[in-house]
């Protein structure tokens, strides 16, 4: 379709854009190996000032604990959070995981938008996959109603 381009990011990535709401969904896993954090968050920021002003969802492992805000990498995150009015959904614990003897338990699974109103609910499910629990959130979308039809009776 014409246009397209112009409105979505042009990195890669996994994004779906849900037409009956103009709501753009970005999934991403982000390692510290593979991808530094200020990377990712140039990325981000990209991608947000490309969209503007729309409805966006930004669902994945940041592999950044969302409980250590005195984490350096949690405060740059939260800096372009808030330049870009996203706020994170997820508030339970994302992971449990052994190092050693030591048990971490940490939320670096996370759902990030602009669009929290059209929320109806988020939760961390007692479901795991892999090492990590299942999020879910789920949204309340105003889809239009299809146009009445007159039936013709055709001979």
């Amino acid at each position: 379709s014409s246009g397209i381009n112009a409105e979505w990011p042009l990195r890669p990535g996994i994004w779906i854009k849900i037409k009956s709401s103009n709501i753009f969904v970005c999934g991403f896993y982000r390692s510290n190996k593979f991808c530094d954090i200020d990377k990712f968050l140039d990325y981000m920021s990209e991608c947000m000032s490309k969209l503007n002003n729309k409805k966006v969802i930004w669902i994945g492992d940041i592999n950044i604990d969302q409980n250590n805000i005195n984490n350096l990498a949690y405060r740059k995150l939260d800096l372009v959070m808030k330049s870009h009015n996203l706020v994170q959904t997820i508030q339970g614990i994302t992971r449990i995981a052994k190092r050693g003897e030591k048990i971490t338990s940490t939320t670096i699974d996370v759902v990030m938008t602009n669009c929290y109103s059209d929320f109806s609910s988020c939760a961390v499910l007692d479901e795991r996959i892999g090492d990590h629990q299942a999020i879910k959130c789920e949204i309340e979308f105003k889809v239009k109603k299809a146009p009445k039809y007159e039936k013709i009776r055709i001979r």
